[in-house]
């Protein structure tokens, strides 16, 4: 099958599908349970939505930043050692109420995945 051919296949089936997929816009209205406003017309439920790990709520990234051992410039026949330091930060990164948010629905508009904020 040629790429003319299967390029004519997918339109076919997303034609046929009814509800094609597509990019949306909400905005998160409650976050226990998860509420998202879509375009300001209607809401969808946590039943709807799909979570990346990043959106979802307690979850946590782990940023580790290092500082090398190293020594600070002699002055006055005077210097200084710096052990190493590493750091660990975690950012909290679950979705709040007042988010806009981009979606993808899927065919058939059953489900929506969160992509990301704007």
């Amino acid at each position: 099958m040629g790429l003319l051919d299967t390029m004519k296949k997918v339109a076919e089936q997303t034609g046929q599908a009814g509800v094609p997929t597509a990019f949306l816009f909400g905005t998160v209205t409650s976050t226990s349970p998860l509420v998202i406003r879509v375009d300001n017309r209607f809401n969808i439920g946590e039943k709807q939505i799909v979570l990346m790990k990043q959106f979802m709520a307690g979850e946590y990234q782990t940023h580790k930043h290092t500082v090398p051992q190293h020594s600070t410039e002699t002055a006055s026949n005077h210097s200084h050692d710096v052990q190493a330091l590493q750091t660990t930060q975690e950012v909290y990164n679950g979705l709040a109420v007042g988010d806009k948010v981009v979606l993808l629905r899927n065919q058939g508009g059953q489900e929506f995945l969160v992509l990301g904020r704007v």
